[in-house]
């Protein structure tokens, strides 16, 4: 050791307040090598133990500080929704007649996508153009799509019916069928109810039949089943919404049992928002989430009759819906997609309509 890194040596040991274990004793005793290790062992476990090893000490001894929730930075706080518009079912517009709106997705570019379940139907609208235009049809008959996602320059459409996943362009002109859910495991009667897609390439989705959620890698191998039915921790009952996190965990919309469940990055429960025995939940029916750049979570609730803003930690910010004039009240929200310039779309399947705000941060 050189004098520099012994003097550097000595000062950290000064600082500290701890002293390295001496092995001096090991040296002088003529006891043999071998029965000198034990007593050197113990030695060294008692250092550790005092707290002057790393990883201890009150340098990173745990105060909770570390831990406790950060503020919210300036300008990310969704306090109110800016009604904008509402694409009704009016008979000029291209997707006349609007039958079951279901799922809705935002483009990178601003264009609006959603579904006609019923009708089995997918439109588009051109933000640039304002014009509404039509997907092409998978000839899966019969088609009911329930779910649409953005993934780059690809559209997503779950098709409930079929329980199948089809891939689109953004012109809506139809590429290929990405997964038939019926021949992923013959073992399950899966039933594929809603999904999400992450930047990594990863999918999950919620089946209905088997009360889980189904986690698949980029490659669109089934990697991981979550949860099972039931009413406790890490258990589902009508899993009809779900998100990806920025963090790579995963938001599930729990209809049945009225609350939310928090998954990390491997799939494994985490935490429960909202619930029966939660006297402050907000939500009658959670189904349709999306989350925006900063982590806040949409949630539409079609038996409240409106949508709510939670922050990244799942604390309630606001309750969207009840406000609007009464010719334009939601009826029953089933879906939420955040898209570019802080644009949130709503569909609600009870007037039937699709709903364009405008998020409002401080």
């Amino acid at each position: 050791m050189s004098g520099l890194q012994r003097r550097i040596s000595t000062a950290s040991r000064r600082q500290t307040g701890c002293a390295a274990p001496s092995t001096r004793g090991s040296v002088v005793l003529s006891l043999p090598l071998l029965a000198a290790l034990p007593v050197a062992l113990l030695v060294v476990m008692v250092w550790l133990a005092s707290g002057c090893a790393g990883g201890g000490g009150s340098a990173t001894r745990n105060t909770g500080q570390e831990h406790a929730p950060a503020a919210n930075r300036p300008g990310t706080v969704p306090t109110a929704l800016e009604l904008l518009a509402v694409h009704e079912n009016r008979r000029e517009a291209s997707y006349f007649p609007l039958e079951s709106p279901a799922g809705v997705a935002y483009g990178q570019d601003g264009t609006l996508i959603f579904t006609d379940e019923k009708r089995g139907r997918v439109f588009g609208f051109d933000r640039r153009l304002q014009s509404w235009f039509e997907f092409d049809h998978p000839g899966s008959l019969p088609y009911h799509p329930v779910d649409v996602r953005v993934d780059g320059f690809k559209v997503m459409v779950l098709d409930l019916t079929a329980r199948e996943m089809f891939r689109f362009d953004l012109g809506g002109a139809y590429q290929d069928r990405l997964i038939n859910f019926g021949t992923v495991d013959p073992g399950y009667q899966t039933m594929p109810t809603a999904f999400d897609v992450d930047v990594d390439g990863r999918l999950a989705v919620t089946d209905g039949a088997e009360q889980q959620v189904l986690l698949f890698d980029s490659f669109l191998n089934l990697n991981q089943r979550v949860a099972e039915p039931g009413m406790h921790d890490d258990q589902l009952s009508d899993p009809s919404g779900i998100v990806f996190t920025r963090d790579g965990g995963f938001l599930v919309a729990d209809r049945g049992n009225r609350r939310l469940q928090v998954y990390n990055r491997m799939g494994f429960f985490a935490a429960v928002i909202g619930g029966d025995f939660d006297p402050t939940n907000p939500f009658l029916s959670p189904q349709g989430l999306d989350i925006d750049a900063y982590g806040n979570v949409f949630v539409a609730d079609p038996v409240a009759g409106v949508v709510h803003v939670l922050d990244p930690r799942g604390r309630l910010l606001l309750t969207g819906g009840s406000e609007l004039p009464l010719a334009t009240m939601f009826e029953a929200p089933v879906d939420v997609a955040t898209g570019p310039d802080d644009l949130l779309a709503v569909t609600d399947r009870g007037r039937p309509a699709i709903y364009v705000f405008r998020v409002r941060y401080e």
